[in-house]
């Protein structure tokens, strides 16, 4: 593992915290079981895609200062993007923004998550070697729906497992 503690460790630090700050209060409004399955998405999604787009034959980016794992990018893996799916369901489902409402909030979304890895270009947390920015615009998208299917899914299981089951 080579490491070099530089501008992007401190832009992962920074950002991950933010995103912890915002995590922190909201959680609350989340069953531990929904937070769980909700983090566990997340790593996984996100594990199985980045991976398989930075290892070979692809080498489309890398996370942090050298093509080589990074303690940071892992961080990043298992806070950031964990944190920020729980601020995107409890933003859904606290104003919910359901039905025609959820198409608008996906669309603003990409467009922060699009400025975001943008801002993280920028700060060479992300480095690419053959990715564009531009194809991240259908995986943003994509990816939040799924959350929403799984969070809508969740939700109502683990609804019925709390009420009392009426005989009939």
């Amino acid at each position: 593992m080579n490491v070099k503690f530089d501008w992007n460790e401190w832009y992962f630090i920074i950002t991950a915290a933010i995103a912890l700050i915002v995590f922190l209060p909201i959680r609350k409004y989340f069953s531990l079981a929904m937070i769980v399955v909700i983090w566990m998405y997340n790593l996984v999604l996100v594990a199985t895609i980045d991976y398989f787009f930075i290892a070979t034959p692809f080498h489309l980016y890398y996370f942090g200062d050298n093509p080589t794992y990074e303690l940071s990018g892992a961080l990043y893996h298992f806070f950031m993007y964990p944190c920020c799916s729980v601020i995107f369901l409890f933003i859904y489902d606290k104003f919910e923004l359901y039905g025609k409402k959820t198409i608008g909030y996906v669309v603003c979304w990409t467009a922060f998550s699009l400025f975001f890895e943008w801002l993280c270009v920028q700060n060479r947390v992300l480095n690419y070697t053959g990715w564009k920015l531009y194809y991240s615009i259908a995986f943003y998208p994509t990816a939040a729906i799924v959350l929403i299917a799984l969070f809508r899914f969740t939700k109502g299981k683990l609804h019925e497992l709390a009420l009392p089951k009426l005989r009939v």
